[in-house]
């Protein structure tokens, strides 16, 4: 029996996602979403990443050490970057996330990729933004308490990813998305090592 998903506005239902998130997919793509809503989706979970990356150069190790007027500086770069930037990064990893799936027998078009990643990035932004707090929270406590705190908003992206690409794709195993999204992330990191010490 499907569970019964949210359908208020776009807070609640990011919010509500995580009871079902192959469902909310479902849902989103049922409602048709417009190009503009997307590149709404994608904009919002930008601002929400600012937010935390804001708080880490206030709150992190180096937010004392950054002079006022730098301070000022570092801020207009850091929106400019998550809202128009990243949303480009996110439009072609959506291109290339969609070619990989389609090669696998994916059966999603490119608006189907688009609304999977916006989506997911939609949906694990406050999860993101809570783990960004908990990290500068137990900054200086004993152990790896933080490094930990800090991979947990990752980790949910990578898992909304995997279930929105799965029910975009009409892919039955969302684990093996899961593991596509792994393999992909290492290659694109090892690419931008290579690439930073030629």
């Amino acid at each position: 029996m499907e569970r019964s998903l949210p359908s208020g506005g776009v807070l609640w239902r990011m919010l509500g996602a995580w009871s079902d998130l192959r469902g909310s997919m479902r849902a989103e793509l049922g409602r048709g979403p417009s190009e503009g809503r997307l590149l709404f989706y994608v904009m919002l979970s930008g601002l929400i990443w600012f937010i935390g990356r804001i708080a880490t150069l206030v709150y992190g190790p180096l937010g004392p050490a950054i002079p006022e007027d730098l301070f000022v500086g570092r801020v207009g770069v850091e929106f400019i970057s998550a809202i128009f930037f990243r949303s480009l990064v996110f439009y072609a990893l959506a291109a290339l996330a969609g070619a990989v799936a389609r090669a696998a027998g994916g059966s999603g078009g490119w608006r189907d990729s688009r609304a999977a990643l916006f989506w997911a990035a939609l949906v694990s932004a406050p999860v993101i933004l809570a783990a960004t707090m908990l990290s500068l929270l137990l900054t200086g406590m004993p152990g790896h308490a933080a490094a930990v705190a800090g991979m947990l908003g990752p980790v949910a992206f990578a898992w909304a990813v995997a279930q929105c690409f799965a029910e975009a794709h009409g892919f039955a195993n969302a684990w093996r998305v899961l593991g596509a999204v792994a393999t992909l992330a290492a290659a694109i990191v090892g690419a931008a090592y290579m690439l930073g010490n030629l």
